[in-house]
């Protein structure tokens, strides 16, 4: 067994980082999302408390000036934000936790050394990003260029993280991130002692 952790995922708009994240909690139900809240419209197929919590501007610098947002920022013109209630919540009732952040959400963590995994997934290409943002149909050309210019920004980032990924399937996206999970989880820091013989042995120390 071990200790909970927070998995922290990034990518451009376009790279398949929402796809990827339900696929992900597909495969492992117990992986509580943090829900962030955003000041966009809602999109076709997306629901309330499920994808985001949709409130309005005055609502989101309410919430700033309580200080009840572990991190936020403003992406495309709209404000994005992980409240601590979100972040902390499962932790704290023996789940992990996952974090869907851009950027600028990773570098507020980053500042205060918040634990976590931290995840970047690439395109397999800018060409192919400017492709999927295209199909999916919902941007106009200026939004388009102005996503693509801030993925650009965005992979130029890659040290911050931990790892870098590059989604070309999603699947084997999501299994290369399975597998990162269970090999941090088994560091030796996160080990929890499974019987309370081995618990004890290591509570008085190890020669």
């Amino acid at each position: 067994m071990s200790k909970e952790v927070s998995l922290i995922l990034s990518a451009p708009s376009g790279t398949g980082k929402t796809t990827i994240c339900k696929v992900l909690r597909g495969y492992l139900p117990d992986l509580k999302f943090a829900v962030s809240h955003t000041t966009r419209d809602m999109r076709k197929g997306e629901v309330e408390g499920v994808d985001y919590f949709f409130v309005s501007q005055n609502d989101f610098e309410a919430k700033i000036n309580n200080k009840e947002l572990l991190e936020w920022a403003k992406v495309h013109d709209h404000f994005y934000g992980t409240s601590f209630q979100s972040a902390e919540n499962p932790l704290n009732n023996g789940y992990d936790t996952l974090l869907e952040l851009d950027i600028q959400g990773v570098k507020a963590l980053r500042d205060m050394e918040y634990p976590g995994i931290y995840i970047l997934i690439f395109p397999p290409s800018i060409k192919e990003l400017e492709s999927r943002l295209r199909k999916r149909g919902t941007d106009t050309e200026e939004h388009i260029q102005l996503r693509i210019n801030t993925g650009k920004k965005e992979i130029k980032k890659y040290k911050m993280y931990d790892y870098v990924l590059t989604n070309y399937v999603v699947e084997d996206t999501v299994n290369f991130i399975l597998a990162i999970l269970q090999a941090e989880k088994s560091r030796a820091h996160l080990y929890t002692p499974t019987s309370n013989d081995i618990k004890d042995l290591l509570q008085n120390g190890v020669d």
